[in-house]
């Protein structure tokens, strides 16, 4: 068996995997929008397509590497003229230099046809968001039920100046009545739609379905419990990548005490590691990053002992 061939084949089908899974990432729909509504296409979600292109890409850079190496002879004999003398400056390296510059510096600065060409491949995720739909929040799949239906009569509130209550008990119901199974409303939008072979957004709309709008007394008192519990939250909620954050992060990027954190956490049953995801750790303790900044404000009780 000879390493060049090897090594030439593995050049040649690490690039078509890498061909085929980016032209599937150009054409994926935005991730909030692909996470809500579990888009595949050929079989796999987009994080299955990303994790295949980011593997495979180093498979194709070692071989290309190695394949340089076998082929190092050659390579530099494309440098040679015809007196066998090595020029750097070839008409074929310059034509090379030429087209990769061009394909580098054309889509910064947006020149034709390069911007055209992004601007299809834009037009097209945003395709997926009109057939699809989009997330009312960012990554809300990751919220509890009970999270979910608290937070949507907030927006509904805020953004669309309606009083609408969402009994959760009553989402559970209309999700078990459509065959669904559900354990608790503190399980999380992804994992019931998961468990059931289903969507988040499907999940989501059975779940509004329930929603109604406030009768005139209901609204009167939620208005003046919230005016009596009308306080600012003491740690200020991220506007945006809440998840992503770690609590040491959290704590360095707004001023606060790192360990008075962890303290008032700990107090509350959520031993959090301070360099971790606070998204992973929310799903170890069985809540979602919207839990922890609830507890952390004495907004909500902690975990059950």
């Amino acid at each position: 068996m000879k390493s060049r061939r090897v090594v030439t084949l593995t050049v040649l089908l690490s690039f078509v995997v890498l061909a085929l899974s980016g032209l599937l990432l150009f054409v994926s729909p935005q991730g909030r929008v692909a996470y809500w509504s579990r888009w595949t296409l050929l079989g796999l979600t987009k994080e299955q397509v990303a994790a295949v292109h980011t593997t495979v890409m180093v498979l194709f850079l070692a071989a290309a590497i190695w394949h340089v190496v076998l082929n190092w002879r050659p390579i530099v004999g494309y440098l040679r003229n015809r007196s066998k003398q090595i020029r750097v400056l070839t008409p074929e390296l310059g034509v090379a230099l030429a087209l990769t510059g061009l394909f580098v510096v054309g889509p910064l600065a947006g020149v034709f046809p390069f911007r055209q060409y992004l601007d299809a491949g834009e037009q097209l995720k945003a395709s997926w968001e009109v057939e699809s739909g989009s997330p009312p929040w960012g990554h809300a799949e990751e919220s509890t039920l009970a999270r979910y239906c608290q937070r949507m009569e907030d927006l509904e509130r805020s953004d669309n100046q309606r009083l609408i209550a969402i009994d959760c008990d009553a989402a559970v119901e209309a999700l078990r009545a459509q065959g669904l199974t559900v354990e608790s409303t503190e399980q999380r939008i992804v994992d019931i739609a998961e468990a059931n072979g289903t969507t988040p957004q499907a999940v989501s709309t059975i779940v509004l379905g329930v929603a109604r709008p406030l009768t005139p007394e209901e609204a009167a008192a939620r208005i003046q419990a919230a005016t009596a519990t009308g306080t600012e939250a003491r740690f200020k909620r991220p506007a945006s990548r809440l998840g992503q954050l770690t609590l040491a992060s959290y704590a360095e990027q707004y001023g606060y005490d790192l360990a008075e954190i962890q303290s008032i956490l700990t107090t509350a049953g959520y031993e959090l590691d301070p360099e971790a995801r606070l998204r992973d750790e929310a799903n170890r303790l069985g809540t979602d990053p919207e839990g922890i900044f609830e507890v952390l404000n004495g907004q909500r009780a902690g975990a059950e002992s």
